[in-house]
C-alpha cells in the first residue's frame, strides 16, 4: 500500500500520460533554473557527478527534473539537483522539466527531503537539518513532519537529537566519521567537553557504536544495583520511544522512572508527549 501525502515518493511527483497538461512537462533553459535554497543535501560528489556528465553527453538527460517557479522569476529545483548541476558541466542549454504549480516552502524542503532519503543520499546532519527546518519554519510537529516524509516519528525525534550535539560533534557525523548511532549515544552523555572528547576517541581508537555504549554504560547505570532483564527491556524500549534516556528503579514497593533531558526544548516536547489523551 502506497503512503499517503507527500510520503508517496518522488516518482509520485512525475505526473504521467494524460495527467501532464500540455505546457507543465516539457523544457526549459538552464539559466532560468536556480538551485533550490532549501535543498538539505550539501555534499555532491565530484566523481559520481563525472560520471553522470558522460552519460548525460552520451545519452542526454532521460529523466526530467522536477521545479517550481521562484518568486522572482525563474524556476527553484524540487528534485534533480544532481542532474541539473551534471546538464550544466555539460554544457547543455536546455534540460527536461516538470513543472508543479502552488509549492510553497514547506513542500519545497519535504520534496526535496524525500528525493533524497529514497536515494540515501543525505547525511544524517544534513537530514535532521531538514526536519529541523520543517518542524521551526513551517512550524510542522514531529508527528506531521514523519506524515509527510513518510517515517516513524521516532525516526524523526532520533534524528533531530543529534542537533544537540556540539558543533565540532556534528561536524564529525556529517563528514561521515562517525555514525548517527555514535551521535545518538553522545546526545545523552552530560556536557559539550565530554563529547567532543569522546567522539575523538571513537574517531581515533576506530570505536563501534556498540563499543562506545559499553563505555558509558558504567555511567548510566548504578554500579550497585543489578537490573533485572525485563527492567532493562522495559527502559529501553521507553528510551526509544520517547527519545531520551530512562531508568527504572524499582524498590521493594513500588519504584521511580527517570527521564533525562538535555534542553528546555527536550523537556517541552517530553510534557506534550506523556501529556497526550491526558485531557
Amino acid at each position: 500500500m502506497k503512503r499517503s501525502a507527500l510520503g508517496k515518493g518522488i516518482a509520485a511527483l512525475i505526473p504521467e500520460g494524460p495527467q501532464l497538461r500540455p505546457g507543465v512537462g516539457s523544457e526549459l533553459p538552464l539559466r532560468e533554473i536556480h538551485a533550490n535554497p532549501l535543498q538539505p543535501r550539501r555534499r555532491f560528489s565530484a566523481a559520481s557527478l563525472q560520471e553522470l556528465v558522460g552519460s548525460i553527453q552520451q545519452h542526454g538527460v532521460l529523466q526530467p527534473v522536477v521545479v517550481c517557479r521562484a518568486p522572482g522569476g525563474g524556476y527553484y529545483l524540487i528534485a534533480g539537483e544532481r542532474r541539473w548541476r551534471a546538464a550544466k558541466l555539460a554544457k547543455l542549454e536546455r534540460i527536461p522539466v516538470v513543472v508543479r504549480e502552488n509549492v510553497d516552502d514547506a513542500d519545497r524542503v519535504a520534496l526535496a527531503l524525500i528525493e533524497n532519503l529514497q536515494r540515501e543520499d543525505l547525511t544524517p546532519i544534513e537530514e535532521a537539518r531538514a526536519y529541523h527546518h520543517l518542524r521551526s519554519e513551517a512550524g510542522l510537529s514531529q508527528e506531521a513532519i514523519a506524515s509527510r516524509v513518510g517515517k516513524d516519528r521516532s525516526t524523526v525525534a532520533n534524528a533531530l537529537r543529534l542537533l544537540h550535539l556540539p558543533l565540532a560533534v556534528q561536524g564529525v557525523v556529517d563528514a561521515g566519521e562517525l555514525s548517527a548511532g555514535h551521535g545518538r549515544a553522545l546526545a545523552a552523555v552530560d556536557g559539550a567537553e565530554r563529547q567532543i572528547e569522546l567522539a575523538k576517541r571513537c574517531v581515533r581508537e576506530g570505536w563501534s557504536v556498540r563499543q562506545l555504549e559499553h563505555h558509558l554504560q558504567p555511567a548510566a547505570r548504578r554500579p550497585r544495583r543489578t537490573v533485572d532483564p525485563e527492567t532493562q527491556e522495559a527502559a529501553d524500549r521507553l528510551s526509544l520511544a520517547l527519545g531520551v534516556r530512562v531508568e527504572i528503579n524499582r524498590r521493594r514497593r513500588g519504584g521511580e522512572v527517570r527521564l533525562r533531558f538535555s534542553s528546555e526544548e527536550d523537556l517541552i516536547r517530553l510534557f506534550r508527549l506523556l501529556t497526550q489523551g491526558a485531557r
